[in-house]
């Protein structure tokens, strides 16, 4: 994908445009501090259940000061979903699809991973807001989330035309990654349960990323082979040039 791409989508916004234009800051860092506990607090109770009393008193701010940066708590809340839904399309759109087909897997599995670690709230809130509808990143979803999905399912399914992967669909694909990787955010509550512990730990993570990996290059083709050779020389093929 042309470096232009990515400019592009710095340029597309959930948020309305601010009414009367930006208001003066109250002080340094707060408006991140807004952002931060309102992610924890929109991926606690969700949409409804939120309120920005309990926003500020998690930012450990006074209330007024979300309203120097926000119109009212759905502009706050587009705001958390405008950061997730750029966040993912970052993810998306830096897929590098020139490297040897199991770096590229490996790489966005754990990356995948990695985002249900440390951002478990943005996961359940991005969750949520799919369930009710995509109200709100339905726009997000079809003009940006989409063209990038597409760039790269195009070049897995020409992975799969040259005999680089096994025929598969690649679209399905990144969906059941994203189900299996998303899982250790959105469900992590009843790991933990059934884990028999109070949180998931590194190693909890990094097992998930083992096994997601076997099962997705498995799958492909790309893994679990009786022959170690065969296996080395399909790795290391590398895959169709593409334009994505």
């Amino acid at each position: 994908m042309a470096a232009a791409s990515v400019d592009k989508l710095k340029l597309f916004r959930i948020r309305r445009a601010p009414k009367g234009g930006r208001k003066a800051a109250p002080g340094p860092d707060i408006e991140g501090k807004i952002l931060d506990a309102a992610e924890f607090v929109f991926g606690h109770f969700g949409f409804r259940g939120a309120t920005t009393a309990l926003i500020a008193k998690k930012a450990s701010i006074a209330k007024p000061h979300i309203y120097y940066y926000f119109e009212d708590k759905e502009d706050l809340y587009r705001a958390v979903l405008e950061r997730a839904m750029n966040m993912w399309a970052r993810d998306m759109d830096s897929l590098d699809m020139t490297s040897d087909i199991e770096t590229i897997l490996v790489r966005y599995i754990h990356k995948k991973i990695d985002f249900s670690r440390d951002h478990p709230h943005l996961s359940r809130i991005y969750a949520n807001e799919i369930i009710s509808g995509a109200q709100f990143i339905g726009t997000f979803i079809e003009k940006v989330s989409t063209p990038l999905l597409l760039a790269k399912v195009e070049t897995m399914e020409q992975w799969a035309a040259s005999g680089a992967i096994r025929q598969i669909s690649a679209v399905d694909l990144f969906f059941c990654i994203w189900a299996m990787t998303q899982a250790y955010a959105d469900y992590s509550s009843q790991m933990i349960i059934m884990k028999g512990k109070r949180q998931l730990e590194e190693a909890d993570y990094a097992a998930a990323k083992a096994t997601i990996v076997q099962l997705v290059l498995g799958g492909l083709g790309l893994e679990g082979s009786n022959k170690p050779a065969d296996r080395t020389v399909l790795a290391k093929r590398a895959p169709p040039k593409s334009g994505a």
